[in-house]
């Protein structure tokens, strides 16, 4: 055989192969066509439900976790609510007991500056009519007012006896003139009694007795 019956025979077999393979493959119908074109959308949509579905259950997991967070919130405001109220009471309990400290300290020094005070009333009441121009006197008056004004502004506040009605809650009867008798005046001062914050430091020292009117009503 001659080389172009060579190459002749080659290209037939060649043509005979894919005239077969190509009658081997499938021909497709409209309908097969058409059932692959509904397949493919129907192919796309399952992954978007997928992923829909996930977001849907993302959010439900959000919502749950802000729920308990809204919790969590309320609960630790009503915590730090209480610790506010509990230590506005601890600062107000302190305050007060800081407070009665205080005045029980100023109570007790004023307590022992009594006798003080006293001396100085028994020293002006010792001096006679022509010692009220002695600087000695004066100069005693002075302190003694100065004294005087200086536990005033602590407090402390004399207690007006003479010519009030004997009240045993604010006087100290140490004598009794007269025979006596339901209503009893205050004729005469002993001692002075002190008021501190209008709580009785120290009560009067008094006479007592019936007033002259009084006196004079029993006798008609």
């Amino acid at each position: 055989m001659t080389e172009k019956n060579k190459e002749l025979r080659e290209e037939t077999e060649e043509a005979a192969e894919e005239s077969e393979s190509t009658a081997e493959q499938p021909e497709y119908t409209g309908e097969q066509q058409a059932a692959e074109q509904a397949e493919a959308p129907a192919a796309e949509e399952e992954p978007k439900e997928a992923e829909m579905e996930q977001e849907m259950e993302q959010q439900q997991d959000y919502l749950a976790q802000l729920e308990q967070l809204e919790e969590e919130k309320a609960r630790l405001v009503q915590q730090l609510l209480r610790l506010k109220a509990d230590f506005e009471n601890y600062r107000r309990r302190m305050n007060q007991q800081l407070e009665s400290i205080r005045l029980e300290a100023n109570e007790q020094l004023i307590k022992d500056l009594l006798p003080v005070l006293d001396n100085f009333e028994r020293a002006m009441q010792a001096k006679d009519e022509d010692q009220v121009d002695d600087p000695f006197f004066q100069g005693m008056e002075m302190i003694h007012r100065g004294l005087h004004e200086v536990l005033a502004s602590h407090g402390l506040k004399p207690i007006e006896a003479v010519g009030q009605p004997f009240d045993p809650n604010l006087h100290e009867a140490v004598a009794m003139q007269g025979e006596g008798g339901a209503k009893l005046s205050v004729l005469a001062q002993v001692q002075t009694g002190y008021l501190l914050h209008d709580k009785v430091l120290r009560h009067t020292k008094v006479l007592v007795g019936q007033s002259e009117e009084e006196e004079q009503a029993c006798q008609k």
